[in-house]
């Protein structure tokens, strides 16, 4: 009997040990889990607060960016501003919109991080205040940045209306230039004829008068076709190749000297003083038999 109840007690004993160990391992293996779960947590925390401090110092860098982009188009000097190239300006205005553009999406960032640690029940009042501070600056640049666009826009047009006015400006004085250099030119436009007295009378560009002796004096022709055409800056001598040549129309005698050659030839009528010699009249008729 007593035998029989040690049996029986043993086998108890056994099974208690049995139930004893399996317990343990089953709380232990909650616990590792527990413990890799809570591991996990961490990482993600601490994953999620690297990446927060990489957004902030990205932001910090983007505004220092475009603080240094702003001061190469400040418009405090219009006439520095007018010197750069507008390519170069538009260029760098491209730049601040990409990274104003770049901050507001690691800013949104930082607000969803924000949101998954506040789950978390972390105290991330510091965190939403710095948030909110960058905001802040990025809605401030954006406003400096619109209101720097629009002096550029502004200087633009006031320069391409001052570019119009001095190209309005050179087209007159170009204008009055060619007006002036028309009126120079036509003020020493001359004429002259050298003719047969026959030719000349029958062409009614000379006349003859009196009965005893003979006296040429200019026709009353105003067609002045047959005439050569000369700049009386650039008309120093007329060629003539006659003899018995005469100077008809009305010059300073001591203003040419009609050149003769030994067999008395008039070779040329030289013009000594052109002022003088084209004062009287711009039209030269010479004749010849």
């Amino acid at each position: 009997m007593k035998n029989g109840f040690i049996t029986v007690l043993a086998a108890a004993l056994c099974a208690a040990g049995a139930f004893t160990s399996c317990v343990s391992r089953q709380v232990a293996l909650q616990a590792e889990n527990q413990r890799d779960s809570l591991a996990v947590v961490v990482d993600e925390k601490d994953s999620l607060i690297q990446q927060i401090f990489s957004d902030i110092n990205t932001i910090s860098e983007n505004l220092a960016l475009i603080k240094s982009r702003e001061n190469l188009i400040t418009v405090s000097e219009p006439s520095d501003a007018v010197r750069r190239p507008v390519e170069e300006i538009n260029n760098d205005i491209a730049a601040i919109d990409r990274l104003l553009q770049e901050n507001k999406t690691k800013i949104a960032s930082l607000q969803r991080a924000a949101a998954q640690l506040r789950k978390a029940n972390l105290r991330i009042d510091a965190l939403e205040k710095m948030i909110s501070d960058l905001n802040g600056q990025l809605a401030a640049k954006s406003s400096e940045i619109d209101s720097l666009r629009a002096d550029l826009t502004r200087m633009g047009i006031e320069v391409r209306t001052l570019n119009e006015e001095v190209a309005q400006r050179d087209a007159r004085v170009e204008s009055l230039s060619d007006e002036k250099l028309e009126l120079q030119n036509q003020l020493h436009t001359v004429y002259y004829i050298v003719g047969s007295e026959k030719e000349l009378r029958d062409a009614q560009i000379i006349n003859k008068q009196g009965v005893i002796g003979r006296t040429l004096t200019v026709g009353t022709t105003t067609n002045l076709d047959s005439f050569t055409v000369a700049d009386s800056r650039l008309l120093t001598e007329i060629p003539v190749g006659q003899r018995r040549a005469t100077v008809v129309s009305s010059h300073p005698e001591d203003s040419y000297e009609l050149v003769t050659n030994a067999d008395k030839v008039v070779e040329k009528l030289l013009i000594t003083d052109p002022v003088r010699f084209w004062e009287t009249s711009k039209v030269l008729i010479v004749s010849y038999r």
